[in-house]
């Protein structure tokens, strides 16, 4: 795929994407009364792989909740406006150009505007209570927006958000861009504003979670946005914060993390389905802004939405990373078992007998929380795993063609890291040495590829 390959254009709003998903026959309305407290997310992990849910009326809330937008590719394809198996060549086309967003007076976000001290979230929103032992309602989902006028950067990225009465959250900070720029604010006495956006489709959701070589400190993910939608996202400025946020989204949280503040948080069940407590900021909330009629959106911890939401925009970064080096590239796989983060499968077109290996280490060096990556041949789907493990089991000798890399840092989600958060990376090249075949004649039924079973049964 070269960057002249006209795309079609991704939904430009949450709305847009739920037409597509009502029409794809993807999306169910709920008009039973559903309680944000457990019910929502059991009726959503229910729905696991799908389809879409829109509750239509909420227990003590007057804002329909929406969850499971991402629960399957086919729902981030038909987001995308591409069929399922171009996902991440649209993703990767749309990482190499980005288009920049473009500032507008207003938007809906904005109909509604709440401001001040007394604000209470937990009588606003419907916030989800996931799993019996979380502390309490968790925002899960709200994409967390800072800027940084005087470097010019904009970071976008997801972390979790314990309600603690009014208008506080807790926020758990990992060490990433977010934190960066939260350092160099404490460092000069002064609060952190942030924006949390809620009400999203796919482009800017996976945008959110974009993470590894292709989105390095100072990237815009709001770029990738508006090369998936073919248009400049239109953003308009917070009425509280200097810190600007989609215009078509459906609620906005503006506020701040407080500088030198942190209390006890959780537990909460991580999306490896593990409880965490640890310490955590305090955000404090300075308006809420939304549209009149403003859909919640939810998602639960560890739901298959959220590994395609987290893990997905690893494919495409992969791609990108991998295509640099070897343009025999096919195809890549970040798989649910390896919760869409740690494991990739590799599918390439051999030119030299080092091409998988070379495959192997540019995806390590495309995303660093990799651990397991497999390189298959052209004519083997990493899509299907049947297939990928036959390749393991007839193309691979351990000694050959298995390369370990010790003592790299890990993720922390990682239970096995070693002391320091160190882990092990291991690359298998499943490929068959250039110049070898895999034509030997398979066992065929004549007529049975267009035999009917109704016909007969």
């Amino acid at each position: 795929m070269t960057d002249s390959v006209k795309w079609p254009a991704a939904a430009h709003d949450l709305r847009a994407e739920l037409r597509l998903l009502e029409n794809a026959g993807l999306l169910t309305r709920v008009r039973r009364r559903a309680d944000p407290r457990f019910q929502i997310a059991a009726l959503a992990r229910a729905c696991d792989t799908g389809p879409a849910l829109l509750f239509e009326s909420v227990t003590d809330s007057r804002h329909p909740v929406v969850i499971n937008t991402q629960a399957s590719r086919a729902m981030i394809a038909a987001s995308f406006g591409v069929h399922v198996d171009q996902v991440a060549r649209r993703y990767a086309h749309a990482l190499r150009n980005p288009v920049a967003p473009v500032l507008v007076a207003d938007g809906p976000v904005q109909e509604e505007v709440l401001a001040g001290d007394s604000l209470d979230l937990a009588a606003e929103l419907p916030v989800l209570t996931h799993h019996e032992g979380d502390a309490g309602p968790y925002l899960t989902t709200g994409v967390v927006i800072a800027e940084d006028r005087e470097l010019g950067v904009r970071n976008l990225s997801y972390h979790r958000m314990q309600l603690r009465g009014g208008n506080e959250t807790g926020m758990v900070v990992v060490q990433r861009h977010l934190h960066r720029l939260l350092d160099r604010a404490e460092s000069a006495g002064r609060a952190l504003p942030v924006a949390v956006v809620l009400g999203l489709s796919a482009a800017v959701r996976l945008a959110a979670a974009t993470s590894g070589s292709a989105t390095p400190f100072g990237f815009d993910e709001l770029g990738i946005t508006g090369a998936l939608q073919n248009r400049s996202l239109p953003l308009v400025q917070c009425r509280t914060i200097p810190v600007c946020v989609p215009a078509d989204a459906e609620i906005v949280l503006e506020g701040e993390i407080v500088p030198g503040r942190w209390e006890d948080e959780g537990p909460f069940a991580e999306f490896d389905g593990e409880y965490e407590s640890e310490p955590a900021r305090v955000f404090r909330v300075t308006a809420l802004t939304r549209r009149r009629d403003a859909m919640y959106q939810g998602l639960t911890s560890g739901a298959r939405e959220q590994l395609n939401i987290m893990g997905l925009p690893n494919e495409g970064v992969l791609f990108g990373a991998i295509r640099a080096v070897l343009p025999g590239l096919r195809d890549v796989r970040v798989t649910l078992g390896g919760l869409r983060k740690f494991h990739a499968i590799v599918s390439i077109d051999k030119q030299h007998d080092g091409d998988g290996m070379d495959a192997i280490v540019a995806a390590f060096a495309g995303h660093r929380d990799l651990k397991h990556v497999i390189v298959v041949d052209g004519d083997v789907s990493p899509h299907d795993s049947a297939a990928v493990e036959r390749a393991i089991a007839t193309h691979m000798q351990a000694s050959r063609d298995m390369v370990v890399i010790p003592g790299g840092r890990g993720n922390p989600v990682d239970r096995s890291l070693r002391s320091g958060g160190v882990t092990d990376r291991v690359g298998v090249d499943a490929t068959r040495p250039l110049g070898s075949s895999d034509d030997t004649p398979r066992a065929m039924i004549p007529g049975a590829e267009h035999m009917v079973l109704s016909d007969w049964l």
